[in-house]
């Protein structure tokens, strides 16, 4: 009893001294009174009678996620702190529902799994039941694979949120697409920066690692994209560009949800038009959402076509941010980018014949309108392949990668022999080729095992993640409140690339983490952060082993994880 009077007391102080949520009967905004308060400080706001914590800064979030944590690991981990917590300032957390739902207070619901959210128990008490919290003017969803989702915060937008939630579920992504763009969303990518990884915050004793914010092209979960630009037409009046794109992805994947960018180096895209072949003619399709980043939104998921007036000497980006798994727990996104030069518009196009666990085959070409002024004079080509292979050759050669262990990225040059753009010896460039082994995974959620068993709701979870400081974090968690012991142990291989990367060195699992047992109803969470860089593979995942001491045993295995192709 004075324990549990004790961590109110500590609660209560660092809910009014820390994060000034308000200890009276929560306020309901309109939308326009929300966005006037968006500056007056913590607030426990309410939509449609589901309430969500709102801090004005990420930095106070970081703060009252770390005040919490160290009340949380100084009690021992006991979650009585998280219920206080929650029961102080009247609010209805995804840990709360995930404990009512697995009491059988709530109707159990076969598709919610709060570890698709996040596998971190303090942020899981800040997270309201659907997920959801406020920062600043946005409102977020989690995910604990590497895509977090938002939004401008009204209640009417909170409901569009969980539109594009549903949309996910089913992998609308027509959808998906236009709530995006319609609603001002954004994502951010948790893997790349870890001010927003709050499992790793928590691995880090609630501090936040400075200066971990690092633009990846690819995030080492299996799915890659390759945008190209094949320059098919000339005229004297316009250069006229196909944009495509070439994926790796899990051969169990459902289709990516695609945005396209465009940008130029002086900012002009007055002469620019855009066309496809369900858009119908060139400048139907307008360019009006601009993000800071990438410049404006193109708003299409497929190939088009772009068409430059020949004249315009400029450089443009084409990008693409594609995503698969989104709000699925093995949200995974990838981004490539590729510059026209329209005083020199020869582009390098890479197509994927195959990728498997031993090679990769890819064909790079130069296209050569069939126009007069548009060719490229007589001569050989030089290739290099970006591993070392050089060769002379043609407008198209094609190339078989051996695999190393782990996904990195390559680039790929063609000199021209001949005359091209008025020069000799011109250069072309093609980046971020992926080059690795498609089977191996850096990040990975195994499928979440859900039962009753002897009248209680069982859940039993396991996750691998590298975060961006490149440390591999392993998490295995049994949720059973039945008193007795639960062990959680480990067996089979995980992959260690060598020094080189030239191959991966195959390591039992039992040596680097070993059983781990608690005693009582709460949950046994195993975690593990490693110096070493590790990879699950799909030909061959380690299993999990979760037993009790009155007889249960269940083995958690990767039943959903596929090799990519």
């Amino acid at each position: 009893m004075r324990k549990n009077l004790k961590s109110i007391g500590l609660i209560l102080v660092f809910i009014c001294s820390l994060i000034y949520v308000s200890c009276h009967k929560d306020e309901v905004f309109s939308d326009e009174e929300q966005l006037a308060a968006r500056d007056t400080g913590s607030k426990n706001v309410s939509c449609n009678g589901k309430r969500i914590l709102r801090f004005n800064t990420l930095t106070d979030l970081q703060q009252a996620h770390r005040q919490l944590y160290q009340q949380y690991e100084s009690n021992n981990q006991d979650e009585q702190v998280l219920a206080n917590y929650e029961t102080t300032i009247n609010f209805y957390s995804l840990r709360k529902k995930a404990e009512d739902m697995a009491d059988g207070i709530i109707p159990d619901d076969p598709n919610f799994d709060e570890t698709k959210f996040t596998f971190d128990p303090i942020l899981e008490t800040l997270l309201n039941q659907d997920g959801m919290i406020i920062i600043g003017d946005r409102l977020y969803i989690w995910d604990t694979g590497c895509l977090i989702q938002s939004i401008p915060f009204s209640c009417a937008n909170y409901d569009n949120l969980l539109a594009f939630f549903n949309a996910a579920r089913t992998n609308s992504t027509d959808a998906m697409h236009s709530i995006f763009v319609d609603y001002n969303m954004q994502n951010i990518n948790t893997c790349d920066d870890t001010n927003y990884d709050f499992e790793t915050i928590s691995e880090n004793g609630g501090k936040v690692e400075p200066n971990r914010v690092k633009t990846k092209s690819k995030n080492g979960c299996g799915y890659e994209v390759v945008i190209n630009s094949d320059f098919v037409a000339c005229n004297g009046q316009w250069n006229t560009f196909k944009i495509s794109t070439q994926f790796i992805k899990p051969i169990d994947a459902n289709d990516p949800l695609n945005f396209f960018y465009v940008s130029s180096a002086f900012g002009d895209l007055n002469g620019l038009e855009i066309s496809s072949s369900l858009a119908g003619p060139y400048n139907n399709i307008p360019l009006t959402f601009q993000d800071q980043n990438y410049g404006y939104l193109v708003p299409l998921q497929e190939d088009f076509y772009v068409r430059i007036p020949a004249g315009d000497i400029n450089i443009f980006t084409i990008s693409i941010l594609s995503s698969i798994e989104l709000l699925q727990g093995n949200s995974c996104p990838s981004f490539d980018a590729v510059n026209i030069d329209n005083s020199c518009p020869f582009t390098i196009k890479a197509n994927k014949n195959y990728a498997n666990s031993s090679e990769a085959s890819w064909t790079f070409s130069i296209t050569v309108p069939a126009t007069p002024g548009c060719e490229i004079g007589e001569g050989k080509i030089l290739w290099n392949f970006g591993d070392g292979t050089i060769v002379t050759g043609g407008l198209t050669e094609t190339h078989v990668y051996s695999m190393p262990c782990s996904m990195q990225h390559l680039t790929v040059t063609a000199t021209i022999g001949g005359l091209a753009c008025g020069v000799t010896g011109k250069l072309l460039t093609k980046d971020n080729i992926p080059y690795g082994n498609p089977c191996m995974r850096e990040n990975y959620k195994f499928p979440t095992y859900k039962s009753n068993v002897n009248g209680k709701k069982l859940k039993l979870s396991a996750k691998m993640k590298r975060n961006a400081s490149g440390k591999t974090a392993l998490k295995h968690v049994f949720k059973w409140s039945v008193l007795g012991n639960k062990t959680i142990k480990s067996v089979g291989a995980i992959y260690n690339p060598t020094a080189n990367n030239g191959s991966c060195m195959e390591v039992n699992i039992a040596s680097v983490i070993g059983p781990k047992t608690t005693n009582g109803k709460k949950r046994n969470k195993q975690k593990e952060r490693f110096s070493s860089y590790y990879h699950i593979n799909a030909m061959n995942p380690y299993k999990v082993i979760f037993t009790h001491s009155n007889g249960f045993n269940h083995t958690l295995t990767a039943d959903d994880l596929y090799c990519s192709q």
